[in-house]
């Protein structure tokens, strides 16, 4: 029995294979894998239909930024609705305008053009078709990514993610797409790994590589981007997980430094609800080949949209974002508070983002099932870490519990050797 200001657990059973045994009969297996079954969210908490209560550190999977059911959106929705207007497809909307505008107008100054699209692997798949689009036309044909990123599930999103052989469900291999390997260990940029500097097409990095928030070191991600500006080298960054100030400012990417990027790809916390996604870019790449086929049945639909806008003009709203700073800088300190214990080797974090790296992945697995059954649901990543990405909206004092309820179970995992 837990119950505390923000938690409340009174009737759950961590029993994940029961729980996979009956939902596996009707769905995919490799979907809803945490048995804990939500019967409704409001801000950083979750229920279920049995009473309990978790404090949400996942944002569903890093989504609900500016909380789930956030009261700015759910009216936005409620008055989409009302006024009878839910898709368009090819004709133009308000709603559709006046989105695009506020997400061109909250973006740096450079970007012109934004495509909408549902999801963040379609933002990564048309990134891949625009640069493919803008290589051949400038006579450059290699992408270079790295090992170990997730780009999504649709083909062109999948072909740059983990590896060269990652989508061999499919038997497509692009060779033109070039694997380093990320730099994990601090290890600095070596330009022999490259191909031909004047062959390549673009840069595409994750802002973070999700399964530990890992992040890239400041000199080497430097390198990067210098070569790219010298070689005219499109320097592009996935901001599915880390845009709309999930590590702190506007998008992600901007906590490395004063870049320029030539396409960002966005998602998830665009709505912090509903699915909707959109590329960022110029006039020069998007408009470059209009046989890169951008478009999508729902994307940019009015009710999405409308969420959208809500959505950003809340996490744009002054007082949100001095009440952000306050909590970012608590989030970070208890981080940095979990060194002291012998089993965490590395903590990754930026901002309300945050991978605790420990020595093995049965460490991380007692870990997230001893946070679920006391009330914090943070995120499985089948590997040696935990992953920490709250709603921005969540309390300090529920960040206080979350904390607390880590350490205990590290100290348990720690007093079990």
């Amino acid at each position: 029995m837990v119950r505390t200001r923000n938690r409340h657990i009174k009737n759950f059973n961590f029993d994940i294979e029961s729980y996979r045994r009956e939902k596996h009969l009707y769905e995919a297996s490799n979907i809803c894998e945490m048995p804990v079954k939500w019967d409704r969210a409001i801000n950083y908490n979750v229920y279920d239909d049995k009473g309990n209560k978790w404090i949400d550190t996942t944002s569903g999977i890093f989504v609900a930024n500016a909380g789930h059911s956030n009261e700015w959106v759910k009216q936005a929705i409620k008055d989409q609705v009302d006024n009878n207007l839910l898709f368009a497809y090819q004709y133009n909307t308000d709603i559709r305008q006046k989105f695009i505008k506020k997400l061109l107008h909250m973006s740096p100054n450079h970007f012109d053009k934004v495509v909408l699209l549902n999801s963040g692997s379609e933002a990564t798949d048309a990134a891949y078709r625009l640069i493919k689009s803008w290589g051949k036309k400038n006579n450059k044909k290699y992408i270079v990514t790295f090992t170990g990123s997730y780009h999504g599930r649709v083909l062109g999103s999948d072909l740059m993610g983990k590896d060269k052989y990652s989508t061999g469900w499919s038997n497509v291999v692009d060779d033109d797409i070039i694997f380093l390997k990320f730099p994990y260990d601090e290890q600095e940029l070596d330009i022999n790994d490259l191909p031909p500097l004047d062959q390549i097409a673009a840069f595409f990095l994750e802002t973070y590589q999700g399964w530990g928030a890992c992040m890239y070191p400041q000199k080497y991600i430097d390198k990067l981007y210098k070569l790219s500006r010298e070689n005219n080298i499109l320097f592009c960054f996935d901001e599915v997980q880390s845009g709309f100030y999930r590590m702190g400012k506007t998008y992600g990417y901007m906590t490395y430094g004063n870049y320029k990027p030539d396409i960002i790809c966005c998602g998830k916390g665009i709505t912090s609800s509903l699915p909707l996604a959109a590329i960022i870019s110029t006039k020069e790449i998007i408009d470059l080949d209009s046989s890169a086929n951008l478009s999508s049945t729902h994307a940019g639909n009015a009710l999405c949209c409308a969420a959208g806008l809500a959505n950003l003009e809340f996490l744009t709203d002054i007082s949100f974002q001095k009440r952000l700073q306050k909590r970012i800088k608590y989030f970070e300190k208890r981080c940095k508070d979990l060194l002291q214990y012998s089993i965490v080797e590395k903590i990754n974090n930026k901002g309300l983002v945050a991978g605790i790296i420990l020595k093995n992945k049965d460490y991380a697995a007692n870990i997230v099932e001893g946070c679920i059954n006391k009330g914090v649901l943070v995120m499985d990543t089948k590997r040696e870490s935990i992953k920490l990405g709250p709603p921005l909206t969540i309390t300090i004092d529920a960040l206080e519990e979350v904390f607390d309820v880590i350490e205990e179970e590290i100290k348990h995992e720690l007093y079990t050797q």
